[in-house]
């Protein structure tokens, strides 16, 4: 009895994946993204294929992702990237960009993450991750 229950659990279960473009949403239980595109496995086990230049959001399991406006020092938009949306805190939400550090040691492979706030949908502020005190104010701590 308990294993029938348990695999109708496993069956009802809901989506755990999905792919948003500017028109529709792919549901599905696990996403493959390649270099050009996305799929979305789909309950039945069949496919769904999207483009990569047309996905504005995903959320993989327990991550969200969204495209969002990558914001230089000066404050100028550098293009967009996804970034992974962190938390909301204080009316402000935070999203977090990580990319090659811009070491002049070109063999090294070390990645720096730049969190990015916005409040009311609109850029904010963006916090390096050796600012430990104004992550602090946002509840964001750093290992």
């Amino acid at each position: 009895m308990l294993i029938c229950f348990g695999i109708s659990a496993i069956a009802a279960s809901p989506d755990e994946c999905y792919v948003k473009t500017a028109d529709k949403v792919y549901f599905g239980q696990d996403l493959k993204i390649g270099l050009v595109h996305t799929r979305i496995v789909q309950p039945d086990g069949t496919f769904a294929e999207v483009d990569n230049r047309d996905v504005i959001a995903y959320k993989h399991h327990d991550k969200l992702y969204m495209l969002m406006p990558v914001i230089c020092d000066k404050s100028d938009t550098l293009c967009m990237a996804m970034m992974e949306y962190v938390a909301t805190q204080k009316g402000c939400a935070i999203f977090r960009y990580c990319c090659k550090s811009k070491d002049d040691d070109r063999l090294s492979d070390a990645l720096t993450n730049h969190f990015f706030l916005y409040k009311d949908g609109k850029f904010y502020r963006r916090i390096d991750e050796h600012q430990t005190e104004a992550l602090a104010a946002f509840g964001i701590k750093l290992i």
